[in-house]
């Protein structure tokens, strides 16, 4: 698995059953998570409430607890979470994945002061409340983890937020998503998703940050990246995952999306068979997002003194040589970037290879030869000295 992936420990399984206060043979759980998937996608599938709930707690939560990892990860190897104890909200939280993955994300140092988390559904917050009180008794979360405080709150009303306070992690996972799909195209997706960011924001501590996670697919993922070029336009800092304030490359063509999938992450192996059965992928883990500051902190700024990359495709092996996509502030017109290299090459080198490092990383890159190789459209061929994995 993914190094800085906490796989999901089997004593989950326990704690999710008893929040639900039912056992749901596996058999059973696959219906109902075929029918929950096929709402999801906005098909009007019959299910009954508890069943929804059902397949949330246990097959929806382990397989989303560990989509905010990699947000969480790049805040605290940055440095940029405030140090003093976290005021944590959970926007949407449902059965609390989210929340609970970034408390499980966070470093053994952390301090948490709260964990609020707002939903529509009262019942999914039950669930959640008793999903975080078993896991700090089963010492999958910290034993000083505050309880969850929960509140009933319909994010798609305008107003909101008022009486939720300021946080220092504000958290939105695959929330957006739920009220901004009715809307036609993507355009107008991306301002709905805009509209729901600019009044997260205002919960949003100064030295704080918004991470927003949606699906990894073309459409809801190129929508959130609309909306992160509205938040910029109105002044709003990215600080992940970008590495640069230019257009997202993704959008230029209808084919391209921005997001994240690990081919290594498979679902826990309870959850493999029910997965297969409810017609769902089980190997992969696909995910986008985006994390908002106001103070003007960025993950580039964390980032060694040069060009800042990250790798945003798995490596393409072919013979004799290794492709892959990078994205960062290589020109100030572009932000994508083909690199190769050459096995002849790579072998003569110590260090680590292109073919091993994974989509998403953070890489160094020095500056020679890459206005060049944009300008004319070709790939960057790879100097094994010139460049390095930063994080992880």
């Amino acid at each position: 698995m993914t190094p800085w992936l906490k796989p999901v420990e089997p004593e989950w399984t326990a704690v999710l059953e008893r929040a639900l206060g039912r056992t749901v043979p596996p058999e059973a759980l696959a219906v109902m998570v075929a029918r929950q998937s096929r709402r999801y996608l906005g098909e009007d599938v019959a299910i009954a409430p508890a069943d929804g709930l059902a397949a949330r707690t246990m097959f929806w939560f382990p397989r989303d607890v560990l989509k905010v990892a990699r947000a969480v990860g790049e805040l605290t190897w940055a440095g940029a979470l405030p140090d003093r104890p976290l005021r944590v909200l959970d926007l949407g939280a449902g059965v609390g994945a989210t929340s609970l993955g970034a408390l499980r994300a966070l470093p053994p140092t952390a301090r948490v002061a709260s964990v609020t988390a707002v939903d529509h559904d009262p019942a999914a917050l039950a669930i959640l409340r008793r999903v975080a009180d078993g896991a700090r008794g089963a010492g999958l979360l910290p034993a000083s983890t505050p309880a969850a405080h929960t509140a009933v709150c319909d994010l798609s009303q305008p107003g909101w937020g008022d009486e939720l306070g300021l946080h220092d992690l504000v958290l939105a996972g695959l929330t957006a998503v739920e009220f901004t799909r009715a809307h036609g195209d993507e355009a107008a997706r991306g301002a709905a998703i805009a509209a729901f960011l600019r009044e997260a924001m205002r919960r949003v501590a100064d030295d704080g940050a918004l991470v927003v996670i949606e699906p990894g697919s073309r459409a809801e993922s190129r929508a959130l990246h609309v909306a992160r070029a509205i938040m910029l336009a109105e002044g709003a800092t990215v600080f992940a995952p970008c590495l640069h304030a230019l257009e997202c490359p993704m959008l230029r063509t209808t084919r391209d999306w921005c997001h994240e999938d690990l081919a290594d992450v498979a679902l826990p192996p309870w959850l493999q068979g029910v997965a297969k059965a409810a017609g769902l992928r089980w190997e992969g883990l696909t995910w986008s997002y985006l994390v908002l500051r106001r103070d003007g902190r960025t993950l580039r700024g964390a980032m060694p003194a040069e060009t800042p990359m990250r790798m945003v495709s798995q490596p393409s092996v072919t013979k004799g040589k290794t492709e892959a996509w990078w994205c960062g502030p290589i020109t100030g017109a572009r932000g994508d970037l083909r690199v190769v290299e050459l096995d002849r090459v790579a072998k003569r080198a110590a260090g680590v290879k292109l073919r091993d490092v994974a989509r998403g990383t953070l890489v160094a890159l020095e500056e020679e030869g890459i206005a060049e190789a944009e300008t004319e459209g070709k790939a960057l061929r790879l100097d094994p000295a010139r460049w390095r994995p930063v994080w992880p």
